[in-house]
């Protein structure tokens, strides 16, 4: 086993999917069934399988394709959640089917994002090492998921607009980053920048 790349592969996988368990374990506590676990599973899997069964020829498609094409999903999906927070803090109805729908495709997106993320370093690893990267990914899976299910009634007290501000802001940053890797040759250091900036203009949308 090559200890550093295990090392690497855990605790990038220990980060992003924690994430994706807290936003599973929010709306299990609205929604009051597994629907929500389940969704999570399926964002991460449809990511970190092909990741590791196809791993190679993954890691040959240029990367900037995947960057540009990520950063479009991620601004669609951020408009989306900070339109829902804007009717939370309004007080404006919605449909209730609608609303599920739209909080369970959340939960797959924020999940699949996660491993999304996940995955870029651990598509790096898997040249080094096959195996400790995948024990890697696997052992931080599983203490999410005992993390999770000790600690949901917890995690699940979070306001859930307070969640989608905070969130939409961090997927405008994200893509916003990854366009400007790609065009500009933009340092992760300015996510931060980004982020502040997003939640400012966030806390005007909701405002108006």
């Amino acid at each position: 086993m090559d200890v550093s790349v295990f090392l690497a592969a855990l605790g990038i996988s220990l980060l992003e999917l924690t994430e994706a368990g807290a936003i599973a374990a929010i709306y299990h506590n609205i929604y009051k069934n597994n629907l929500p676990f389940i969704y999570a599973i399926l964002g991460v899997a449809v990511v970190l399988i092909p990741t590791f069964t196809v791993g190679r020829l993954i890691y040959l498609v240029p990367l900037n394709y995947i960057l540009l094409a990520s950063a479009v999903i991620l601004f669609y999906f951020g408009y989306r959640l900070i339109r829902s927070a804007r009717r939370s803090f309004k007080g404006i109805k919605k449909k209730g089917g609608e609303e599920k729908e739209e909080g369970l495709s959340v939960v797959f997106t924020v999940s699949a994002i996660e491993g999304f993320e996940a995955a870029l370093v651990i598509l790096a690893l898997i040249p080094q090492s096959f195996s400790s990267a995948l024990m890697g990914a696997i052992l931080a899976s599983l203490i999410v998921v005992i993390l999770t299910a000790i600690l949901k009634s917890q995690v699940a007290k979070i306001r859930l607009p307070h969640l989608k501000f905070v969130l939409s802001a961090l997927l405008f940053s994200l893509g916003t980053l990854w366009i400007g890797e790609v065009i500009l040759d933009t340092p992760d250091l300015i996510l931060p920048l980004f982020f502040l900036v997003y939640l400012g203009i966030n806390y005007v949308i909701i405002k108006i």
